[in-house]
C-alpha cells in the first residue's frame, strides 16, 4: 500500500465514522414530527481527490448534507435504516482491518517490533 493509498484509506475511515454518525443521528430522531435526515457521500470527492495527489486527499473534507425530510404519515423504515448502519459498520471494521494489516506487514518488513 502506498502512502496515496494509506493517506485515502485513512480519509474514507473519517468518511464512514461520520456517515455512522449520520445515520445514528437519523435513527434516534426517526420518530420526530418533521424529521429531516442526514447524510454524507464522500466516496465521489474523494475518488476526484485521489487522482489529484495526495495534497487534494488531505485537503479534501466531508460533511453532513440534508437528506429527504418526513411529515406526518409518511412511510419511516427503521428496518432499513438497521441495514445501512449494518453494512456502513462492516465496511468500517474491514477497511480498518485491511489498513492495520498493511501496516503491520510495513513494520515487519522494515523490521519494527
Amino acid at each position: 500500500m502506498s502512502i496515496d493509498a494509506i493517506a485515502v484509506a485513512g480519509k474514507a475511515l473519517d468518511g464512514l465514522h461520520l456517515r455512522a454518525a449520520a445515520l445514528a443521528y437519523n435513527l434516534a430522531n426517526l420518530n420526530s414530527p418533521k424529521f429531516q435526515s442526514l447524510a454524507v457521500d464522500f466516496e465521489t470527492a474523494l475518488r476526484g481527490a485521489a487522482a489529484k495527489g495526495p495534497s487534494a486527499v488531505e485537503a479534501v473534507e466531508f460533511g453532513f448534507k440534508a437528506g429527504p425530510s418526513f411529515g406526518p404519515g409518511d412511510e419511516r423504515r427503521e428496518d432499513l435504516m438497521l441495514i445501512d448502519i449494518s453494512r456502513n459498520a462492516g465496511r468500517f471494521a474491514a477497511l480498518a482491518d485491511f489498513t492495520g494489516r498493511r501496516f503491520a506487514i510495513t513494520a515487519a518488513a522494515v523490521g519494527a517490533r
